[in-house]
């Protein structure tokens, strides 16, 4: 029996890509935990209430600029990173991705006594420009090491790290505040989780399944069997080709509103529960967290939904990610209108809705997510690295709006409902156009031979053109 039979035969459970999945795991929940941690830091170091503690008189538009500028290096990175992630695989490009952010999160405290609230912008777009490689690398790394028939799965419980890492950052950085050390020891921990993430990733992760240490015969064939992807370096990106499909731009207008909607939450949700809803920085950062676990409930519940939907045939790939995207944007849509009209009286109902605002959005795991992957495996790195760069633009000016909205009173709700009430109706935009241009089709320019046969049917028509040309002038 050749190894193929026996890999058709034999059905795989657990291996050695689920070792690199939790790798993939981890290092998105390190590195969410140094993007999210600044959101409760950012209060703790303006809290004037402690004496023991340095802190910083930095205004709502101050504090909105800081929480912005990680945006601005994420965002003019993201071309590139989509391109070295291609190139160079994942491994290297997310390891150096760690280790500068150890750096960069140890030595913060310090930099900001001597230079101010400047240098902790110029900190988080260097944070923002290593942070960039994050979802290319790994978009990449999943066409290598995920059959299509688990992908979808498996995709779901490794970006569920984004709301694990925020899960553990909120609630952990107002204890860590609340501390002795203050707003300080946030920074020290996180530098040492991602020394620590770092080792574990050089370790255990590989670019494809033929370079990790620990990779089978049986289940390396078992992978690329169902997998269409070629060697990073023997591709050529046929940009043209990219740039003129349709469904790919949807997924990106798609991708804005998703953006915006979550750097929301992300960036402003501590200060609209702590100044908004009126509890204590303590308190609220606790709660900060809980909408993020809704969020990974419905990543983790919707992804193994889906899947289990489209494996059994009960309906199309497509229609699978334009039911799951609707429910996530349409579900989010609802709970911003809901949110939009309560105030501190309603904390509770407030928390609620936000719970289950952000568990339907988690539902777009299994929506325009996927749609990368779905149109073209080989190139699913670089063209989420385009969706992204352009969605993030969006995920820059949305701190700064909103501090321009709140006038540098965030007790005031009326206007936070402003705030809400836009974002509600940029995303029902952005789900419309996903429902009438997205596709689930896999382009033909994800062939790897793609530009090749193109050109050479080119070489084959322009000849024959000329003899008829001839043959007509005769």
């Amino acid at each position: 029996m050749t190894i193929s039979d026996e890999v058709s035969n034999k059905n795989f459970g657990y291996g050695v890509r689920h070792i690199q999945i939790a790798c993939m795991c981890l290092t998105i929940v390190a590195l969410f935990i140094a993007r999210a941690s600044m959101g409760v830091a950012v209060l703790a170091m303006t809290d004037g209430s402690r004496d023991d503690i340095e802190t910083y008189k930095w205004d709502k538009k101050t504090q909105g600029i800081i929480l912005s500028s990680f945006f601005w290096g994420y965002t003019v990175m993201q071309i590139p990173a989509g391109i070295l992630s291609k190139r160079y695989g994942g491994k290297s490009i997310l390891l150096i991705s760690l280790l500068t952010n150890t750096v960069i999160c140890g030595l913060l405290p310090t930099l900001v006594k001597i230079w101010g609230w400047p240098i902790v912008c110029v900190c988080r777009v260097i944070m923002g420009l290593t942070q960039a490689c994050l979802f290319p690398a790994t978009h990449t790394l999943l066409g290598r090491w995920l059959p299509k028939q688990e992908r979808t799965s498996y995709s779901g419980i490794v970006y569920g790290g984004t709301q694990i890492g925020i899960i553990i950052a909120m609630p952990i950085s107002g204890l860590l505040a609340d501390t002795k050390y203050g707003w300080k020891s946030i920074f020290y921990t996180v530098s040492a989780t991602m020394l620590v993430t770092a080792g574990v990733w050089s370790f255990f992760a590989a670019n494809m399944p033929r370079e990790h240490r620990m990779m089978t015969e049986q289940e390396k064939h078992y992978i690329e069997r169902g997998l269409n992807t070629v060697e990073a370096k023997a591709l050529r990106t046929p940009w043209r080709h990219i740039f003129q499909t349709r469904a790919l731009w949807a997924i990106m207008v798609t991708h804005i509103g998703s953006s915006v909607s979550f750097v929301l939450f992300f960036v402003d949700l501590p200060t609209y529960i702590e100044r908004g809803l009126k509890i204590s920085l303590k308190n609220s950062a606790v709660l900060s967290a809980l909408p993020y676990l809704g969020m990974w409930i419905g990543n983790i519940s919707s992804t193994y939904i889906c899947e289990k939907i489209y494996n059994r045939n009960y309906w199309s790939l497509l229609t699978c990610r334009k039911v799951f995207n609707s429910i996530s944007f349409f579900g989010l849509s609802i709970g911003l209108i809901v949110l939009a009209f309560l105030g501190p009286e309603n904390k509770s109902l407030a928390i609620i809705t936000l719970v289950m605002s952000l568990f339907l959005s988690g539902f777009s795991a299994a929506g325009f997510l996927m749609s990368f992957l779905d149109l073209s495996p080989n190139y699913a790195g670089v063209t989420l690295s385009l969706s992204n760069a352009a969605a993030n633009f969006g995920s820059i000016l949305t701190p700064i709006g909103t501090s321009l909205v709140l006038k540098n009173d965030p007790t005031d709700t009326s206007r936070w409902l402003i705030v809400f009430l836009s974002t509600a109706l940029l995303c029902v935009i952005a789900n419309c156009v996903f429902l009438m241009f997205a596709s689930s089709t896999q382009v033909e320019w994800d062939d790897p031979n793609f530009i090749e046969k193109t050109v050479a049917d080119k070489e084959e028509v322009i000849p024959a053109l000329k003899t008829v040309k001839e043959d007509a002038e005769r």
